[in-house]
């Protein structure tokens, strides 16, 4: 038989052992956190016996870890030794805050405050001593993605789809405040963290049992193991799946941060008036208080996110509209509390429609209030938010989001949502108002089966038609299989306008089978992963207007790397013309298509490292030819340079033409928390190049000195409106400029 010889039946059901246990032990004053674990832990009973999830499921780690515990009445404490029989090997590859962990020697911790299986916080760290943290909801599971992208779809990150974001049971853009040093030493490398109890949310009272588990990266063996088992079908989100942290003693104590900020720049726009230059001196900020031990109100006045990262461009192909993840702290912050539906599809609640309009530009934001937390068994989310008119662009607006959900057993949740989006101000009842009210139930049976469900409909002034979504699908996942399928159906005036629809009006079946064998003792190979994806869109009168049919094999390597043939077929049928590019018009029609793709990647930790993908075939009624390459180098965790390519050919009957989509990418880090970034971009289909460069200086948090430089330029030379008309010099190159410098300051009680 295929299957027991490529994986051992014990591979399959690893053995299910008693729940692992630690204690933590009262310490008379805090610890010197230098980075090297000394003999004043060495009395304390260490967790230990680290076991692989990878390569080897369920055999005793490769080097062994020991973590110590500790606790004060402020703080928790944790001295990690990560025993390493070659210091000098050490990978140690990522120098920025909330840095991929994937490829670089790495500890994670997972602490369950509530220990009730579904919630959880993240603190992780690599040999450089990177600060990194996260939040869990829902016990880590997230919705998945509807299928593997399709022709059409282009994107700079180095793989064809949309960029990653959206709704997410794993938040890492949760900051909290914390503290690690990291040394690395003649036994391997050390860590000491020590964790403020403020940060986190609990409940008060004396020897306590919160949920923990703990996960090594061994990168140069490509390994990952786990203190409490993890099945390779999971990752350390897995709340479940912790061991116990036994005897805390915590008391809730009411805490105040406040982080104002004053931010100086001058801003030009070259197409409007080039002689002006703006100067924005501005003032603000943000505000936490602790009602309870787990109830949190955040205020926010005058709102700004200079310092944040500009979007990726993507080049779409489709009919649809593009998805770009929201990026600004502040929505990100317990933004797993709020959100129903399906990511990038279907997403009833998305704050990129709070502040931003639908070219990408700032709306300013008066500010806004947020209460988030739990409450026993229930998580409870409040937000509202008052934004600035802009003349010609949009109204002022008030936005109200409510949310609520209980928790039953280990994975599983029932919630209302409900949204409000009404204009303010002297002329607001010029402007319609716009709500959205969710349900969903998200149904864990077991550690495999989870069944995900919602349904919602929303109110706008003049749409009278079928207003509704809805959906349902099933997940079962093992290391050896993953089966999925599912059910999703939305109206033709379903209008979440705080929310994220790609398309309406369809009935959309879906299903999707992998298998993923691992062959046993193989020098090269980790696993084989064949797998099959089809989804289906229907008009509710049953004729299809979209399918998409995929077939993938792809082999995984020891490394770290892989390669993969896949074949899609594909289909569209337009009921109106489709004007795909500038002067190209595909007309009425059905149009069956295929194409191949042949794509992989090399050890993503080395020294330098590349992406492919090339694909070929049909499009609509003609072909395509794609190439996707990137390439990437670095040299340890200070600096990292990477540059990624995306071309499409197309020839059509009714025309040709080309896209082009550069990114070029580099970051150096001076320490973990002060870094240079900068971002190039040129997307063909917008004639345009942008530059992205900041330096941040980070004190705590995520808060310090941020410095911002933004370009855009014309790449043509000319107004490709009017083709014949030159800018004139010396603008003609250079669309606008901005230089902003931000600092803000944490203020915490």
């Amino acid at each position: 038989m295929l299957i027991p010889s490529l994986v051992p039946l014990s591979a399959q059901i690893p053995q299910v052992e008693a729940m692992r246990t630690v204690k933590a032990h009262r310490l008379s004053a805090p610890p010197l956190l230098d980075g090297r674990v000394d003999e004043s832990w060495m009395a304390y009973e260490p967790a230990a016996n680290f076991v692989q999830q990878l390569p080897q499921e369920g055999h005793p780690a490769s080097e062994p870890t020991e973590v110590r515990i500790g606790y004060t009445r402020e703080a928790l404490y944790f001295a990690v030794i990560c025993f390493d029989s070659d210091p000098a090997a050490i990978r140690s590859t990522q120098g920025r805050r909330d840095g991929a962990l994937e490829q670089t020697d790495a500890f994670q911790i997972l602490i369950d405050t509530y220990n009730d299986d579904q919630n959880g916080y993240i603190f992780a760290t690599t040999a450089a001593g990177i600060e990194y943290d996260a939040q869990i909801v829902r016990g880590g599971q997230t919705r998945q993605i509807g299928g593997p992208p399709r022709a059409g779809q282009s994107s700079g990150s180095g793989t064809a789809g949309a960029q990653s974001g959206g709704i997410s049971s794993f938040n890492l853009n949760w900051d909290g405040v914390w503290r690690v040093k990291t040394q690395i030493t003649e036994r391997g490398w050390e860590a000491e963290f020590e964790i403020p109890l403020k940060t986190l949310r609990f409940e008060s009272g004396g020897n306590q049992a919160w949920g923990v588990n703990f996960m090594r990266n061994l990168r140069r063996m490509n390994e990952q193991s786990f203190w409490s088992p993890v099945p390779r079908a999971f990752d350390i989100q897995r709340v479940s799946l912790a061991g116990e942290m036994r005897g805390v003693e915590a008391k809730f104590r009411r805490s105040l941060q406040i982080v104002p900020f004053i931010m100086g720049g001058v801003q030009q726009d070259y197409t409007h008036d080039p002689a002006v230059k703006k100067y924005t001196p501005e003032v603000g900020f943000d505000a936490k208080y602790t009602l309870t031990s787990s109830l949190t109100l955040d205020f926010t006045l005058n709102t700004d996110f200079a310092q944040v990262e500009v979007d990726e461009e993507q080049v779409n192909l489709t009919r649809f509209d593009l998805f770009f993840p929201e990026k600004r702290p502040f929505f990100l912050e317990n933004s797993g509390y709020f959100t129903v539906g399906t990511p990038q599809e279907v997403e009833m609640f998305f704050s990129r429609r709070i502040g931003i309009d639908s070219t990408g530009a700032q709306i300013p934001i008066v500010g806004g209030v947020r209460l988030s937390g739990k409450q026993g068994r229930y998580n409870i989310g409040f937000l509202n938010m008052q934004t600035e008119s802009v003349l010609g662009v949009a109204p002022s607006n008030n936005f109200t989001v409510a949310r609520l959900s209980r928790e039953f057993g280990q994975r599983s949740s029932v919630g209302i949502l409900a949204i409000n989006k009404s204009p303010t101000g002297s002329r607001a009842d010029l402007y319609p108002s716009n709500q959205t009210y969710g349900v969903d139930a998200n149904i864990g049976l077991g550690n495999r089966f989870t069944w995900f469900n919602y349904a919602g409909r929303t109110q706008t002034p003049g749409r009278t038609g079928n207003d509704y979504a809805a959906s349902s699908s099933g997940l079962y996942n093992t290391d050896l299989w993953r089966i999925e399928g599912g059910y999703t159906q939305v109206g033709n005036d379903f209008n979440p306008e705080v929310g994220f629809v790609r398309r309406v009006a369809y009935r959309r079946p879906n299903y999707g089978i992998f298998f993923a064998p691992r062959p046993k003792h193989n020098r090269y190979i980790r696993r084989f992963w064949p797998h099959h994806h089809w989804e289906g869109y229907y008009r509710f009168n049953g004729e299809q207007e979209s399918g998409f049919r995929h077939t993938d094999f792809r082999i995984d390597f020891n490394n770290g790397g892989s390669v993969g043939l896949a074949f899609n077929e594909n289909f569209e049928q337009l009921f109106q013309p489709f004007e795909i590019s500038p002067g190209i018009v595909l007309p009425v029609g059905r149009y069956p298509f295929t194409n191949w793709s042949f794509y992989g990647n090399t050890d993503q930790s080395a020294r330098m490292y590349g992406t492919y993908n090339y694909a070929w075939g049909d499009f609509y009624s003609g072909h395509i030819r794609t190439l996707t390459v990137g390439a990437g180098m670095r040299s340890g965790f200070r600096y990292l340079l990477s540059a990624n390519y995306v071309r499409n050919d197309i020839e059509l009957p009714v025309g040709n033409f080309a896209t082009d989509l550069a990114i070029l990418q580099f970051t150096y880090s001076f320490t973990p928390k002060s870094y240079l970034q900068s971002l190039i971009q040129y997307n063909s289909t917008s004639h345009q190049v942008g530059v992205n460069i900041r330096y941040a200086l980070i004190r705590i948090a995520n808060t310090g000195l941020f410095i911002v430089y933004n370009s855009r330029f014309n790449s043509l030379g000319y107004d490709p409106n009017d083709p014949g008309g030159l800018l004139p010099p010396p603008y003609r190159r250079t669309l606008d400029r901005a230089v902003l410098a931000k600092f803000t300051y944490m203020f915490d009680y």
